[in-house]
């Protein structure tokens, strides 16, 4: 047992998975303001265009409280910055709203 994991904690310089392919890094025109708060809280701003998936204007008007910013869909959260895992934007934090998926066009048989 003890010599398998010795194997596992020996640095390798190729990856472990080489079908894995590598995480993307943020584009250059995207910036972010790593170190902005009290404490040293990641803000993590709303992209310059929508996301993958999320849904496009026109947004749910209130009560569904959605705004559209960048081209995209988001809901703003209760919370105050810093907004952690959550998306920044003029001092508020916001969720992405997921683009509702199409109905079926063709029946299954």
């Amino acid at each position: 047992m003890g010599i398998a994991l010795g194997g596992l904690l020996v640095p390798r310089s190729e990856p472990l998975r080489p079908d894995c392919p590598p995480m993307p890094l943020l584009s250059e025109d995207v910036t972010t303001d790593w170190l902005s708060r009290a404490g040293g809280a990641i803000a993590v701003p709303i992209p310059p265009k929508r996301l993958e998936r999320q849904q496009a204007p026109p947004c749910v008007p209130p009560p569904g409280e959605q705004e559209e910013l960048n081209g995209g869909c988001w809901s703003e959260m209760r919370m105050k910055p810093p907004c952690g895992q959550f998306y920044e934007h003029a001092g508020k934090c916001y969720v992405p709203i997921r683009e509702t998926p199409r109905p079926p066009t063709s029946v299954q048989p």
